[in-house]
This record gives C-alpha cells, sequence and structure tokens, in this order.
C-alpha cells in the first residue's frame, strides 16, 4: 500500500522534478511554454508550408542554456551566438518557418539558421550561410563546433569542457541528422515555394510556378465584323 506523502514533500518533490528537465521555450515571445499547442503529426506531414512568424502556431523548443559563471569568452561564444539566433525567432525579426514532415527549420533573411526535430528535443543552429551547425542540442547535452569539429560539450547549466571520444561520436551523429535536416527543410522550402498553400488545387499555375496567362478578351460588339454585321441588316441606315 502506497503512502501519501506530506504537502511539503510533495512541492518539493515536484519543484525537484522541473529542476531536472532541460529548459524549454517557444518560437513566440508572446506565447509561453504550457500554452504552446504544436500542430500534430498528420499537419506535420501535409505537404510542407513556410509560414510567417506572426500567424504561426507556436512551437516549443530546447532553449539555449545560459553559460556558467566562469566560463570562459572563448567557450562561451557559441551559447552567445546561438542565444542571439533564439531571441530573434522568438521576437520574430525578419523570421519564416519552414513546417514538413521531419520537423521544423527557421530563416532569417531568407536563410536557414536553426532546424529542429518535430519534439523539439534536436535543435541546431547554423551561421548565416553556413551549411553545417555551429551549435547542436541533443537531449541534456549541447555541443558546440569549429570547422566541422566538436571541440566543447555543454550540460543543462551551461558548464563547458572537452568532450571524450563517445561523446564526440554523439556530436558527431547529432550534426550529421542536423546537416540532413537542414537539407530537407531547403527542398521543403522550395516545393512550398513552387506549390503554396492556395494554389495546391487549382489548375492556374504553370508547372514551373509561375502564374497563367490571362486570357485576352474576346472582340466587342464595336469590333469592325460587329459594324459590318450592322450594315448588312441595316443597308438604308448606312447610305450618304
Amino acid at each position: 500500500m502506497l503512502k501519501s506523502l506530506p504537502l511539503t514533500a510533495l512541492v518539493a518533490a515536484l519543484a525537484l522534478g522541473a529542476c531536472n528537465q532541460a529548459p524549454r521555450t517557444t518560437d513566440n515571445a508572446v506565447v509561453d511554454v504550457d500554452n504552446a499547442v504544436a500542430p500534430n503529426d498528420a499537419t506535420l506531414n501535409d505537404v510542407p508550408v513556410v509560414e510567417d512568424s506572426d500567424d504561426a502556431t507556436a512551437v516549443t523548443v530546447a532553449a539555449v542554456p545560459k553559460a556558467a559563471a566562469g566560463t570562459s569568452a572563448a567557450d562561451a561564444a557559441p551559447l552567445h551566438d546561438a542565444g542571439t539566433i533564439e531571441d530573434e525567432i522568438r521576437a520574430g525579426r525578419n523570421v519564416q518557418r519552414i513546417r514538413y514532415g521531419e520537423g521544423w527549420a527557421w530563416t532569417r533573411g531568407g536563410r536557414i539558421v536553426r532546424t529542429s526535430d518535430r519534439d523539439g528535443k534536436e535543435v541546431a543552429y547554423f551561421r548565416s550561410g553556413e551549411s553545417k551547425p555551429f551549435f547542436v542540442q541533443r537531449g541534456e547535452r549541447s555541443y558546440a563546433f569549429r570547422e566541422g569539429k566538436p571541440v566543447r560539450e555543454f550540460d543543462d547549466d551551461g558548464k563547458a569542457r572537452a568532450p571524450e571520444a563517445n561523446r564526440i561520436r554523439e556530436a558527431d551523429e547529432a550534426a550529421k541528422a542536423a546537416l540532413d535536416r537542414r537539407e530537407q527543410a531547403e527542398k521543403a522550402r522550395d516545393h512550398a515555394r513552387d506549390n503554396p498553400r492556395g494554389d495546391r488545387d487549382r489548375g492556374d499555375r504553370r508547372p514551373d510556378g509561375s502564374p497563367s496567362p490571362t486570357p485576352s478578351p474576346s472582340p466587342t460588339a464595336t469590333s469592325d465584323h460587329g459594324r459590318d454585321r450592322d450594315r448588312d441588316r441595316n443597308p438604308e441606315h448606312h447610305q450618304n
């Protein structure tokens, strides 16, 4: 028979559980994590869509950890850079989101700067114009990369250390998965541009995605043919 815990012990247990959970955030600054409702699998598996940040349902993702006290400037730099991108996405500054079957991607100025799996637990950050991630989150750990190689490992508290051999393998796997998601997101964006939501079921676009030409208007009753027919019916009216 299970014994009930005193209220104070229960509160402490709940608080401890909350502390042990990875920090979460949303891609919308005005929506908190508890109120964010991500589209379901059926929606994600629909035709890829490019969404503006101001009219898209908020998605929860793993938050970028804050650098621990005493962290060197070099170690803190990737956390700062990823956090800046995170803040820009949440603020919706020139941001669009790509929704597709494998998850999400966020673009700023037309370039992909973040990707995530559909659960928001594997998140990767890209510097503008670069195809390889410089910072990747997977579960309770994060990894910073330099020239494609993992150079630092971070825990949820933002403490940095050099990754061990088994962590290097995990970091490489996470980076490869992020790169695959980025490539898939690029294809999904191209597909969405060629097949916008409003035009999927209409035959008013060419195969290359450009609008079909508008038909020219037919001749009116004031054309020469119309005047000839009128003159044939009323010859006296047209005599001088």
